[in-house]
């Protein structure tokens, strides 16, 4: 007799080797735990506020409107003191519903609290964490995205007023896919270039009312709307914003960090890095590091337990149907994905401390920091939502046929969360950035020049003295498998090496334009290493008898075979480091090693606690009871009602 799908749920997770529980509270963050547990609480008492189970039968504008009045229900409760303003954004997540206030709390709070003055934050953030005025974060132009130097958005001192006018110059400079700005905001936060008596001091944050706080409509000079529909993410009002020499008053310019004064004069504190203005997208950045292990999670929930519970064929020595995940094709493409969301986990609690940590140091008035942050920042970005949204579209994959039904749970959500790879700085140029800062550091030592002391340059001075590769001493496959230091020393190694090889050829004219494909993969081999660093970090936090260990030392073992295996065309490269019959012996590890973990594969998608609730798949469910409950859902589409009645 074919098992149901709820008893071969229930026969995976019967098999797992470790607490579900204890794996939950070790690999999610306490903080996360406890607010994902309360929110989901809170809105569990108003489900017809909140519930998700139609959103897939909405048009956009009924979605638009549900989020509005799910956002409007989330800070009724704030002001009720049933959640923190942290919890909101925990709240969005869960509902995948990205809701017009999101850029408030997202971009324009933080922004306020990081780069306003005292006066300021008692003009602006006050009112904002009342709600009295809404903001939304206005950099990306129609015609500049990443080149934020490039920005053509004016703001002009004019003395004789002790204002500024904010001016859109050019169609080109017309603010584009600004989230919260469509119908929502009634404040932007403009980035604008700052000018002053003539002369020019780059793009700076300035306050700009764009609507009425009393009937809503836009103000003098202002025209602004919603973009229209898009691939993903359409319950947020994307907007453009045309400013015409707009005027406001002086204070609005946001003047922690430069100051003009009534009479022109331009002013720095002391040691200002004038990267500073940064931080804003960094904070952001670490929030989408943070988010991406949620986001993979969710997809490789719902794949991993469809995958268990699937049977399709059989072999001669079986009567019965395989299981999907029992074929090597589909382990392949979900084991490791699984290892890269445990890592990601990982990695989001170390990045996060390391963030806090450099802006303690910048109101310390240090900002030796900022520059490593940065460079971690972008290739962290990059590396966490390249897996997440290609990891999403292989689970959508997976399962087959039935993955690009929208009761899938990972459609919509695929859409949602694809704009992770562009917005705060598309992926492909953010890799510059890591590779500027690591290049420039790369050359110091060459130089002779001092550089900071931190978790890039230690390994930079560890394989290169001097600014000079050494060769590194051959180690065994079995070797590597079985010692997490050697595991790290040769990724370190990996990227010290492409940086080293990418200095040589510019040194000897090789231009920026000609070494981009080689930055991308310098970017990779980076992160790479870092987050198998926070990885291993992270795993030594726990006791030595933990019964956790040996199932988390294997899973990092799994994401560096597997590295090395999705890059052995840089084995190669690495001087004396591997031969052609060692990368053979990769590849037959990593496949012995994903064939072991695959019987642990449910429980350990299972310890990520995504609730049904978030989930919102008829394929990935909890109880395992995936085709009752997918007929009954394809049943309910308007189509098929008549009258309420299943036609």
């Amino acid at each position: 007799m074919v098992p149901s799908t709820e008893d071969a749920l229930a026969a995976e997770r019967a098999k797992a080797g470790f607490s579900v529980d204890a794996m939950h509270e070790f690999i999610v963050d306490s903080d996360m735990r406890t607010k994902v547990s309360k929110v989901e609480a809170v809105m569990g008492k108003e489900p017809e506020t909140f519930s998700l189970r139609n959103v897939y039968f909405m048009s956009r504008q009924e979605k638009m409107e549900h989020a509005l009045k799910i956002g409007l229900r989330l800070i009724e409760l704030l002001k009720e003191g049933q959640v923190t303003s942290d919890e909101i954004s925990i709240a969005d997540m869960v509902l995948d519903i990205n809701g017009p206030f999101g850029l408030h709390r997202a971009m324009f709070i933080p922004t306020l609290q990081n780069q306003a003055t005292a006066e300021q934050q008692e003009l602006f953030l006050k009112p904002s964490l009342n709600y009295e005025i809404l903001g939304c974060y206005a950099q990306t132009e129609i015609g500049h995205g990443s080149n934020v130097q490039g920005l053509e958005t004016t703001c002009t001192y004019v003395p004789e007023t002790d204002e500024f006018e904010v001016h859109s110059p050019s169609v080109r400079a017309c603010k584009w896919w600004i989230g919260s700005l469509g119908v929502t905001a009634t404040h932007a936060m403009v980035m604008a270039q700052l000018i002053v008596g003539g002369r020019h001091h780059g793009p700076c944050p300035v306050v700009v009312p764009i609507r009425s706080t009393v009937d809503h409509q836009p103000l003098p000079g202002v025209t602004v709307g919603d973009l229209g529909p898009k691939f993903g993410f359409n319950t947020m009002d994307n907007g453009f914003l045309l400013l015409n020499r707009v005027r406001v008053p002086r204070i609005n310019l946001l003047q922690r960090y430069i100051s003009v004064s009534p009479e022109g004069k331009v002013s720095r504190p002391a040691n200002v890095d004038p990267k500073v203005a940064y931080g804003t997208m960094v904070y952001v950045r670490t929030q989408i590091v943070r988010n991406m292990s949620q986001v993979l999670a969710k997809a490789t929930t719902i794949a991993v337990r469809y995958a268990a519970v699937r049977r399709q064929f059989k072999d001669q020595k079986s009567a019965l149907e395989s299981p999907v995940l029992d074929y090597s094709m589909v382990q392949y493409r979900l084991i490791p994905l699984v290892a890269q969301n445990y890592a990601m986990f990982a990695t989001s609690q170390a990045f996060l401390l390391h963030y806090q940590q450099s802006m303690l140091e910048l109101d310390r008035g240090n900002f030796a920091p900022l520059k490593e942050l940065h460079a971690t920042a972008c290739g962290l970005k990059r590396w966490t939502s390249d897996v997440a949204i290609a990891g999403i579209d292989t689970c959508r994959h997976v399962c087959g046929g039935h993955g690009f039904s929208q009761f899938s749970g990972l459609n919509e959500f695929y859409g949602n969360a694809y704009p992770n790879i562009i917005w705060e700085g598309d992926n492909y140029v953010l890799s510059q950035q890591t590779a500027r800062y690591l290049i420039s550091q790369v050359r110091a030592l060459r130089a002779g020049k001092p550089v900071a002391e931190n978790q890039t340059t230690t390994y930079l001075k560890r394989h290169m003295p001097g600014g000079q590769l050494q060769a590194l001493a051959q180690r065994s496959v079995d070797e590597l498998i079985n010692n997490a230091g050697a595991q790290l020393d040769l990724l370190a190694f990996r990227a010290a090496s492409m940086v080293s090889t990418l200095v040589d050829n510019m040194d000897a004219g090789q231009s920026w334009n000609q070494s981009l494909v080689a930055i991308q993969r310098l970017c990779d081999a980076h992160s790479d290493f870092i987050v198998a660093s926070y990885f291993r970090q992270h795993l030594s936090t726990l006791a030595h008898s933990s019964p956790l260990l040996p199932h988390l030392n294997k899973l990092a073992t799994l994401l560096f075979l597997y590295t090395l295996e999705q890059h052995s065309s840089d084995l190669f490269r690495l001087p004396n480091a591997f031969t052609p019959k060692m990368v053979a012996e990769v590849e037959r590890s990593l496949a012995k090693i994903i064939e072991e973990v695959r019987f642990q594969a449910v429980p350990l998608v299972d310890a990520f606690g995504i609730s049904d609730f978030r989930l919102n798949s008829a394929l990935g469910r909890s109880d395992g009871k995936v085709y009752d409950n997918y007929l009954k859902w394809a049943m309910e589409d308007p189509l098929n009602t008549e009258s309420g009645e299943v036609v």
